[in-house]
């Protein structure tokens, strides 16, 4: 909520105020001596709406816009409770000008899809509307401020529509999963006792939401939503003055009902009887939350402020790099970190999380304190407060950088927060000239300070969460606090040089220029090559992908795989370095280092910025040639991955979760993962050995995309990965291509879940087509998906009120040629899962009888080509989308045609597709249903768990 903890970079005042617009436009900064931003408008419409308006042309042709209301579930009573956030949903569901639903179906012939470019949040200090429109043209502009005007000031309340949509809002209640309900029940009054933060999840409670009327959201929204209480927040591609102006032509009306309320009574930080509390859930892991919490103190956003931050910022990063250190080593727990944040209105506060390897929670609890009383008792040294300030300084440049290419939907969510959290924003290069001023004066004595500051005030108070009930806290607790301070880790320096030589450089072949698409692919002797892009979407900002091998498309289809411990290579060090030294390594660097497998290759990532590709690229290459594995963060994962075992069983989200990937596969055993005993079972050397040989196949393909020049990144290849050692391609198994869906079946595959009984998962699908043919059908079935969940949200949401989030897609593989499906999923309640299947039958029959009406057509298509049109300005896009490229030209085309395909596509053709590959197929069910209560199932079906979906090629979803 501060400056530079936030990196907030944007902000005000143009020198002249606008006819309409009155008393101080400089509202925002008032009180700070932090330079403003001009590129920002201010102002302040007669009845007290106050503004922000930007013109940023990022992305081109599209407008931003934010609605806050200066009200949230802290200004609920005890019998509104919830009520806030029901009221976020019905100003969604009609006003005096615009009937139900009319104001999502407006917008997405406007080309903005709901969910992603429009959507609202509730917390406790604000409700947010959110809208990003694709097009910034007057008329686009009118109608989105005359709905967003119209939800502010006369929502409709039918009481039949609240009856249907206090079914959705109870959804939403109900799929939050049992043990986080229960966490939150008992840290909040802990914790926060005193506070009305304590008493006030914004979800409600169940009482509440059944008692909400129309009379009673209304005297709420009467109450609370005013003009006074509103900021409006526009940022685009747009005239600024043109925004002023019809933000006062379509706000300027809007009035208060009766006097303006007074601030709520938001409480005082009290004493509790017992300063530990005990929370026991079967399988959860042995975790320890503790909580330091002082009183909000409202202060100006001042340089003072800043520096006061900078400090506190600092010490929760060095005493986060000891507890993690300790963790990496002979630590008795799995994690251990410490956040601080201070909330307008409710408190300032410090917590301490440590989560306990093998339930030896009390020496973790002594461990993690013996660290703190480290911390507390002398000063860090200048060489820790020198590393973290040089990586927060590489961040600042960083967004320098990238400051011209910062996208609208950032910048406007950026001024939310500063509101939110009583701060301002400020241009990328008064930040960074602030934090220069600044970092001279964090000594060691002024980070020791902030760092006793952060572990005053009330505390600490303990929730200790288990798996079975535990005693003792208190003595526990006290044992913490009397541990002798810990010995710190020993400083070291690194040197890229230390990494070992990779050969002698390598030679070009060949370049292949593809005009249309700015592509270059360059071709090496060793056999790798360069799939190469320039870009300007993101300055100072380049993305590197390493690419080879076949994934697991490559792996023997007949055994169970470890690919699902893959993630933790891209956590170890490389070559001589182990993780501290690699961290050490890329101190004050904009490198980074992630690893995966997908179903076709095995894939290094990376983002860096243009002078430092070429270590970037060597980073990643000695990663493949001489990866670093290290026996103890394996144990540490593996530990994590025992104590965290059973939450997969803990809802039936989580449960779907863990058997949809070997489901969706016909039960190939590469996709099912291990049980409990099996994981028990691996050791470290068992992962090396598996992931040694996929490290070694196929030659590398590199993918780079970003704001750098075609020779600077020819010239790093051939110093790195054109240096390797040529590499032999082995092609795949042709029995590992061989991954269908399930068969169709009238059952569902069942499943339960040991979490709320009221919880189940319902999900249909259709067995369709893989491989690279049909291209077009292909499209219209991502276009047919999204009209059933468009169909699914207005009959299985809007009108039955039965689920919060149906959802509806499709997928299909290049690689395994008969691998894709169609599919529909939903929450929903145990009693209700009928209800999903019969409707989401119903939608797709209709799919395949009739085209889509002209309207609806529109509403589903728009949005699907506004949203190619803003990823094909990402580098994220371009990654992957580029990908295999220099082996398979095919995917050229399929690239080019992207967004003309969509453009062409009509509404017969979707028919047609879903007639085809859908309707006529037969489909297959899975239901997982709740272990406890009247809709239970027998536990004795499929138990183990498994992995989620690879990715799809191209990054091509509608």
């Amino acid at each position: 909520m501060h400056l530079l903890r936030r990196c907030l970079l944007a902000l005000l005042i143009l020198a002249a105020a606008p006819a309409w617009a009155v008393g101080d436009a400089g509202w925002f900064y008032r009180g700070s001596d932090i330079a403003p931003d001009p590129a920002w408008t201010f102002g302040t419409l007669p009845n007290g709406l106050r503004y922000a308006v930007r013109r940023n042309a990022q992305p081109e042709g599209q407008v931003s816009v934010r609605l806050r209301m200066n009200a949230g579930s802290l200004n609920e009573a005890d019998e509104e409770r919830g009520w806030a956030h029901f009221i976020e949903h019905m100003v969604f569901r009609g006003t005096r000008n615009f009937a139900d639903g009319e104001a999502r179906e407006t917008w997405q012939r406007l080309g903005a899809s709901f969910g992603s470019d429009t959507n609202a949040s509730t917390e406790p200090t604000q409700t947010v509307y959110m809208l990003d429109l694709p097009h910034a043209d007057r008329a686009s502009l009118d109608t989105s401020l005359r709905l967003l005007a119209d939800m502010a000031d006369t929502a409709a309340f039918d009481p039949k529509i609240v009856d249907m949509e206090r079914g959705v809002v109870l959804s939403e209640y109900g799929r939050r999963t049992e043990l986080a309900v229960k966490m939150r029940d008992a840290m909040m009054p802990l914790f926060f006792s005193g506070l009305k933060l304590a008493e006030r999840d914004t979800i409600g409670t169940e009482a509440t939401l059944k008692a909400a009327s129309a009379e009673g959201l209304r005297a709420f929204y009467e109450r609370w939503y005013r003009p006074e209480r509103a900021t409006l927040v526009m940022v685009g591609d747009a005239d600024p003055r043109l925004m002023e102006q019809l933000i006062a032509e379509r706000f300027g009306g809007w009035k208060g009902s009766g006097p303006a309320p007074g601030e709520p009574d938001y409480g005082r930080i009290a004493d509790v009887p017992e300063r530990t509390a005990a929370l026991s859930y079967p399988g959860s892991p042995h975790f320890a939350t503790l909580s330091w919490i002082r009183p909000y103190r409202p202060a100006p956003p001042t340089k003072a402020r800043e520096q006061t931050e900078l400090a506190r910022t600092l010490a929760r990063r060095i005493l986060n790099r000891r507890l993690e250190a300790k963790a990496r080593g002979e630590a008795a727990f799995l994690n251990a970190q410490v956040q601080a944040d201070e909330s307008v209105n409710v408190a300032d506060y410090t917590q301490m999380s440590v989560m306990a390897k093998e339930g030896r929670w009390q020496e973790a609890l002594r461990q993690a304190y013996a660290i703190l009383a480290d911390a507390l008792k002398a000063p860090p040294s200048a060489a820790e407060i020198s590393r973290e300030i040089e990586n927060i300084r590489t961040a600042g440049r960083a967004a320098l950088q990238g400051d011209p290419t910062q996208r609208s939907q950032q910048r406007a969510q950026r001024m939310i927060s500063a509101l939110d959290g009583n701060s301002v924003v400020s241009t990328a290069e008064v930040q960074l000239a602030l934090f220069e001023e600044l970092a001279p004066r964090m000594t060691p004595d002024a980070v020791e300070a902030a760092m006793k500051d952060l572990f005053k005030g009330s505390g600490p108070r303990l929730l200790m969460l288990s798996p079975a009930p535990v005693t003792g806290l208190e003595p526990a607790l006290a044992a913490a606090e009397a541990a002798a301070p810990a010995a710190r880790q020993a400083e070291r320096r690194v040197s890229m040089d230390e990494l070992p030589p990779l050969g002698p450089p390598g030679r070009e072949v060949s370049r292949e220029r593809i005009a249309d698409l700015g592509v270059t692919i360059v071709r090496f002797a060793n056999g790798s090559s360069l799939v190469f892009k320039q870009t300007d979407y993101e300055k100072g900002s380049v993305s590197v992908s390493l690419r080879f091998g076949h994934g697991m498309a490559g792996l023997p289809a007949d055994r169970k795989s470890l690919a699902w411990l893959g993630p933790l290579l891209g956590s170890t060090g490389v070559g001589p370095f182990d993780l501290d030294g690699l961290e050490r390594l890329l101190t004050g660097r904009r490198m980074s280092m992630s690893f995966g497998i997908d179903d076709e290759a095995l894939e290094l990532r990376g983002v860096t910025r243009p002078e430092e590709l070429g270590d970037q690229l060597r980073l990643l290459a000695t990663k493949i040639v001489a990866p670093h594995f290290d026996a103890a963060l394996f144990q540490r994962s593996k530990t994590a991955a025992l104590e965290n075992y059973e939450l997969a069983f803990s809802s039936a989200s989580a449960r779907l979760g863990r058997e949809f990937g070997a489901v969706a596969r016909g039960g190939d055993p590469r996709w099912q993962p291990f049980d409990k005993a099996e994981i028990e079972r691996i050791q470290a050397k068992d992962f090396e050995a598996f992931m040694t040989p996929l490290l070694a196949q196929g030659p590398v393909e590199a993918v780079v995309v970003g704001d750098v020049d075609l020779e600077t990144a020819v010239a790093a290849m051939l110093t790195t990965v054109a240096a390797l050692p040529k590499r032999a391609d082995v092609p795949a198994p042709a029995e590992s291509l061989r991954v269908r869906p399930p068969r169709a079946s009238s059952e569902p595959i069942r499943f339960t879940h040991q979490g709320d009984p009221n919880q189940a998962y319902a999900a249909l699908g259709w067995t369709t087509f893989g491989g690279h043919e049909r291209r077009r059908e292909r499209r219209a079935l991502s276009v047919a998906a999204n009209l059933a969940q468009a169909r699914l949200m207005e009959r299985l949401r809007d009108s039955e009120g039965a689920s919060y989030s149906p959802a509806a897609t499709v997928q299909s593989s290049f690689d395994f040629p008969e691998w894709g499906f169609f599919f529909a999923g939903s929450e929903i309640r145990p009693e209700r899962a009928d209800l999903f299947f019969r409707l989401a039958r119903e939608i797709v029959a209709d799919l395949a009888a009739r085209p889509a009406s002209a309207d609806e057509w529109q509403r589903a298509i728009n949005p699907v080509v506004t949203g190619i049109e803003r990823r094909l300005e990402t580098n994220a896009y371009w990654s992957g989308t580029m990908e295999d490229w220099s082996r398979e030209p095919w995917l050229i085309e399929l690239t080019r045609t992207y967004l003309a395909d969509y453009k062409s596509m009509t509404p017969e053709e979707v028919r047609r597709a879903v007639k085809k590959w859908v309707a006529d197929e037969g489909d297959w069910s899975i239901l997982v249903l709740p272990a406890k209560g009247p809709h239970s199932i027998p536990a004795t079906v499929v138990t183990e768990p498994i992995l989620g979906q690879g990715k799809e090629r191209g990054g091509e979803r509608c």
